[in-house]
């Protein structure tokens, strides 16, 4: 049985399979095909699961609470099992249970009984339920439910497979423990002679534990059965409470109901879920049970469902309904079925936070954790800084800053288990990401952010129960069952709010240097942003570790203002001797390099001398030492020409290469373009591939430490996980520097560029998934024949009535048919463990081939791969909505707008039946597809879903096309549909909003400067607050954007009094910008605002701007007059005021000037007229404010 690395959901999963004993789940997992990675439980499900796969079905096996059995416990646990995977159809009941043998049923130890209805029960009785009536009798009451349709349909198809073939059960349990001995010993066959069955009066001596000393005479005589394999009898199965021993209760039960099997769980599930229940027989119910037949009564039961998992096709799976538990009818209580709804509550917020991001931050932690030497990185958690920081909460924001292969990842898990050991008690959440890890093709700003947005929700909700209520509607918007595809606005949306509510959080972020530049500002904008907020700052913490400069040669010292810096280049060295020390311990238990013990110490000290403070160098001296010294001159050679840096010692690693037989740079290319790190096994399937090979031959894998080995100490084998990778990410940039180089200059002849080489490594895919072992397989031939009477032709001519035809042959010939000998046609079961780069290939050739094209020597395997169903393989990445060939490319359709797949999309866009499914939501998707690509700015996707897409169609919240493109300022798109005759550019979406709405609340200037060109109105309303888009465009401080506006004829003086006037705007926000803007509009002052005018004047006093002051006092004449304004400023403190009175005063000749008394210090105010030579008669002797 081969482990899946694959990742995958607990929605993947499809058949349940219950188990009431261990032995009985040790037999179903010895049936597995492949063995799945374990999922993380969901909330308040007791259960444990054993997961994988068996032929194309995903299978989740679960086993009852030790020593609890019965309906009860049974319906429990699967109530759990369907709130925790909600994609399951079905539920398999499989195990042991007690045999009703009688002369109408033959029925033997290692017998399979599978629940069939009958006239009147559906499969299963319960028989101790029902009431109690006069006379001692008992009525049972009540039907359990029939097995769902599509297990019935298998159970006949496979009925008559075992007609034709009645030891092919047999042969199923023989092969499992032929090829798997060491684990499926424990399940062998007893042998008959050991199947005995005792009289009905004959009872058991209880003090003996096997029948051993039971009367041989009182045995049942029963006929040799011909073959030697077990029965399989469909019928009735009955279930109850009680564990049935005693064969005249037995024989009673099974007269009056015709009962086949005994067993204690069945009823709990066939009346509760859509169940089948298989049971092998390992005893006969009465005094003489035992447990010597229960492990190959165990495997008969799991082998028989592996058979009808054969049966049932995979559309089959997907045409029938999920599972529910029928509340109705159910026979658990009251308390369980809301216990259960509260499970399907977990279980979707459980898929919610799945689909936020499928970056594994606990798994990536641990396993760069334990690459983490014992008492290193002490120095970092011990310096003042750390404290400042860590401890004292003094500082947000910390920088470590390093050199290539120092350290920092080393210190970011330090500091990660140092911040998780410190709030654990707290309740507050550690946040983290690595860069530097895995996840190559993926690694962009969205990514990030995704996974902190998903780690905080996941604290929360395991904390509290639930996500915060400020982002809970735009979280089930964006990643819910039916979500709208989240860009990087999106994101940071959410997380700017996440931070806020939820405090006291620690952010590690390793590694920002590895992002692309663009990305690398986004991000360290968001926290220059965020910690830059009192709010955040005060309470979250941020550690940022990356190079010195970040691409674009950008310092986070002078990026994010008040960072703090702790560099790592004299302070490591304590760390790297321990290391050295460490490394050469270890090496030495393998290979001894030495016998001199100073020559050693001298490895040590000029290692130490010539680190530069970087691990890697070491790390990569050692092992070329290692790998390269035969004799102590050898050594001491290596130590007098040690390389300087770590490009020189890429370099020489390079030297030391063979690239003459393409294995080692077929090496580098996989490791370097794979979109995640390949498996070692993986890894040797891939390099094997040839673009001529037709059928795949695994004699041409090379060797494992040929593999690892052919790239000189380039690439290591991870022993955690067993995935081959850079020694160093710095490794694959080295190798992309020397690409760019003159081809005779390069060190590695024949290595590609991203491009090239991504595009390669897709049309190896293609190649391997073309081989002839993976076409489509309908059914498989078995070595079983049957004979089929075939009829003469003048049979065949007279049954075919009205035609008169039969009445041509003058003689009709003899009613005698001949007959035919066909081999039995049985369903394919794909065995996919032998192909272990098979799961790579299906989930990654279609993301490699985004810039295949026609010349291509793969591109009409490409468009079969593409095109046509395989449902024996299941070869898409992407989900149909169903099985037909549109389904199929809906799904395709889909897919290729949002993995932006311009050849794919070419593709589907060229058939006929296109117009059927582009315009609906895409598959998993709440919008179409034309509404993903303007949403995310994909032009050219745009221009292609123009020939046939309606521009005009809307989505579920009314909008077009365009309003998605016009709220996210995509410029380029919005002018594409602008162009197009028959656009609709003025539509109301439901609340109201036009895309000139949408574009003015963004601050989009260009897009919005288009729009008012096309004739779009400036004067729309939404909805829910009236607002219209100048109103947006101030509020949100887009002043550019409220400028165009103005400049159009937008109303800036608004009627409506619930909404905050552009003064009390500006005011508030103390916005110059937005002064400026109102004073350059000529904005109309009431006198009921002459108070927050004067406020406003001030603002820009203090702000010493006198020429906009004096603008805003010239718009406010007809409120109040100048000198009287100013008058009411000039204090002792506010020298432009006086300035300006002074000013005032000479330009304007007063000579009468009501001025106010002399109160409260302003003493200066009324000094200046008088200096002037004004005639202070005019004097406000009323004490009278200039307001009056």
């Amino acid at each position: 049985m081969a482990t899946s690395i694959k990742r995958y959901r607990h929605q993947d999963y499809t058949v349940a399979w219950v188990c009431a004993l261990p032995l009985e789940m040790a037999a179903a997992v010895v049936m597995l095909d492949e063995r799945h990675r374990d999922l993380p439980a969901i909330q308040n499900d007791d259960n444990s699961y054993i997961l994988g796969r068996i032929h194309a079905h995903n299978v989740v096996i679960a086993c009852l609470p030790s020593g609890i059995y019965g309906t009860t416990s049974a319906t429990t646990a699967a109530a759990h099992m369907k709130y925790s995977f909600r994609s399951i159809r079905f539920f398999l009941m499989v195990g042991i249970g007690g045999g009703a043998p009688s002369k109408k049923n033959d029925i033997r130890l290692g017998d399979v009984v599978v629940s069939k209805p009958t006239m009147n029960l559906g499969g299963v009785i319960q028989y101790d339920f029902g009431k109690a009536l006069s006379g001692g009798r008992f009525e049972r009451v009540g039907i359990l439910n029939k097995p769902p349709p599509v297990l019935l349909s298998a159970i006949s198809k496979l009925q008559a497979t075992y007609m034709l073939n009645p030891g092919k059960l047999a042969s199923t349990i023989s092969e499992m423990t032929t090829t798997r001995p060491d684990e499926t010993n424990i399940f062998a066959c007893p042998g008959e002679d050991q199947d005995v069955l005792f009289d009905q009066e004959y009872v058991h001596a209880d003090s003996e534990e096997t029948c051993s000393s039971c009367d041989t005479r009182k045995l049942v005589q029963r006929p040799p059965r011909n073959n030697h394999g077990p029965v399989i009898h469909y019928g009735l199965i009955a279930s109850g409470n009680q564990v049935i021993k005693d064969s005249r209760v037995r024989d009673k039960l099974a007269q009056e109901y015709d009962i086949l099997c005994f067993e204690m769980e069945a009823a709990g599930l066939m009346d509760n879920f859509p169940c089948l229940v298989i049971r092998g027989i390992c005893d006969y119910s009465d005094s003489h049970k035992n447990k010597q037949w229960q492990n190959y009564a165990a495997a008969t039961a799991a082998g028989y469902a592996k058979e009808l998992l054969s049966t049932v096709h995979e559309h089959q799976i997907t045409d029938t309904p999920p599972a529910e538990l029928d509340c109705e009818h159910a026979t658990v209580s009251a308390d369980d079925i809301i216990k259960g709804k509260m499970l399907s509550r977990y279980a979707a917020d459980e898929d919610l936070l799945e689909r936020m991001s499928n970056y594994e931050h606990k798994k990536v932690h641990w396993k760069l954790s334990q690459k983490r030497l014992h008492n290193t990185t002490r120095w970092f958690l011990d310096h003042p800084s750390f404290k400042e920081w860590f401890i004292e909460k003094k500082i947000s924001s910390l920088w470590c800053s390093g050199k290539i292969g120092s350290g920092k990842t080393m210190i970011a898990t330090a500091v990660v288990d140092a911040a998780r050991s410190q709030v654990s008690t707290l309740k507050s959440p550690v946040v983290f990401f690595y860069c530097d890890y895995e996840y190559n093709d993926e690694l962009n700003a969205s990514f990030v952010i995704s996974s902190f947005i998903k780690q905080i929700c996941a604290f929360q909700y395991q904390n509290f129960g639930f996500f915060p209520e400020d982002v809970a509607p735009d979280l089930r918007r964006f990643f819910g069952s039916e979500r709208t595809l989240p860009d990087f606005d999106d994101l940071e949306s959410i997380f700017s709010r996440l931070c806020r509510v939820v405090p006291n959080t620690v952010y590690i972020i390793d590694g920002i240097d590895a992002l692309q530049k663009s990305h690398a500002i986004h991000l360290l904008r968001i926290v220059q942003q965020l910690f830059d907020s009192p709010d955040i700052s005060q309470k979250s913490r941020v550690l940022l570790l990356s190079r010195d400069q970040v691409p674009g040669y950008i310092n986070v010292g002078t990026f994010i203002r008040g960072i703090r810096q702790i560099p790592i280049s004299t302070n490591a060295m304590q760390d790297i001797e321990n290391f050295i020390e460490t490394s050469i311990a270890e090496k030495m238990m393998y290979r001894k390099l030495t016998d001199d013990v100073s020559l050693l110490k001298r490895v040590e000290e000029t290692l130490l001398t010539e680190s530069s403070n970087m691990f890697l160098w070491v790390y990569l001296q050692l092992e070329i030492l290692w790998e390269t010294c035969r004799t102590d001159a050898d050594i001491r050679h290596a130590l007098t020409a040690l390389p300087k840096n770590i490009e020189e010692t890429y370099k020489r690693c390079v030297c030391r290469i063979d690239f003459q037989d393409g294995w080692a740079l077929k090496v580098l290319k996989w490791v370097s373009f794979a979109k995640r790190s390949l498996h070692i096994e993986e890894l040797r399937e891939a390099v094997a591939i040839r673009s001529t090979d037709t059928k795949w031959d695994a004699d041409k894998k090379p060797q494992r430490d040929f593999t690892v080995g052919c790239c000189a100490n380039l690439i290591v084998l991870d022993p955690i996980d067993n995935c081959v990778r850079f020694a160093h990410s710095s490794v694959k940039q080295y190798l992309e520097e020397d690409g760019k180089k003159p081809f005779k200059e390069r060190s590695v002849p024949g290595y590609s560029t991203e491009e090239s080489g991504d595009l390669e490594c897709g049309e190896y895919c293609i190649t391997y998934l073309s081989l002839s072992d993976f076409s489509l397989q309908l059914s498989k031939i078995s070595p079983t024949k049957t004979t089929v009477a075939i009829p003469s032709p003048y049979q065949v001519i007279q049954s075919m009535s009205g035609t008169g035809l039969h009445r041509l042959f003058l003689r009709k010939p003899q009613n005698k048919n001949s007959s035919i000998s066909v081999p039995v046609p049985t369903p394919a079961a794909p065995n996919r463990a032998q192909y272990r780069f098979l799961d790579y290939a299906i989930s990654n050739w279609a993301l490699h081939t985004k810039n295949i094209h026609h010349e291509s020597s793969r591109w009409e395997n490409f468009m079969q791969l593409a095109m046509n169903i395989n449902a024996t393989w299941n070869v898409h990445p992407w989900v149909s909505g169903g099985r037909s060939k549109a389904s199929h490319l809906h799904g395709l359709f889909g897919w290729a707008v949002k993995e932006r797949h311009r050849p794919l999309l070419s593709l589907v866009s060229e058939v006929s039946v296109v117009h059927l499914f582009c315009d609906l939501p895409v598959v998993d998707e709440g919008l179409p597809a034309i509404h993903i690509a303007s949403k995310l700015g994909y032009t050219d996707i745009i221009q292609i879903l123009l020939t046939f897409c309606d521009i005009n169609n809307v989505d579920q919240d009314g909008c077009t096309p365009l309003h998605h493109a016009a709220s996210k300022g995509h410029t380029d798109i919005v002018r594409l549909f602008l162009q197009e005759k028959h656009i609709k550019f003025d539509v109301n979406s439901t609340s109201h909003c036009t895309p000139l709405w949408l574009a003015a609340s963004h601050g989009h200037h260009d897009v919005l400067s288009l729009l008012i060109e096309k004739g779009a109105s400036i004067e729309s309303e939404d909805s829910l607050h009236g607002r219209t888009p100048l109103w947006l465009a101030l509020e949100n401080e887009h002043y550019l954007t409220a400028n165009l506006l103005l400049e159009r004829g937008a109303q800036i003086d608004w009627l409506d009094t619930s909404r905050p006037s552009p003064g009390t705007m500006a005011f508030a926000k103390r916005s110059l910008s937005l002064i400026h803007v109102l004073a350059d509009n000529d904005v109309v002052y009431t006198s009921g605002e002459a108070a927050l005018l004067l406020e406003l004047i001030q603002v820009c006093i203090e702000s010493r701007l006198q020429a906009l002051a004096k603008l805003v006092i010239r718009q406010s004449i007809h409120v109040v007059s100048n000198h009287k304004i100013l008058a009411s400023l000039a204090t002792p403190s506010n020298h432009l005021a006086v300035e300006m009175l002074h000013e005032e005063i000479r330009n304007h000749n007063l000579h009468q000037l009501p001025l106010v008394m002399p109160k409260e210090g302003h003493t200066t105010a009324v000094g200046v007229p008088l200096e002037e030579g004004v005639d202070s008669s005019g004097l406000d002797t009323a004490n009278a404010t200039l307001l009056h």
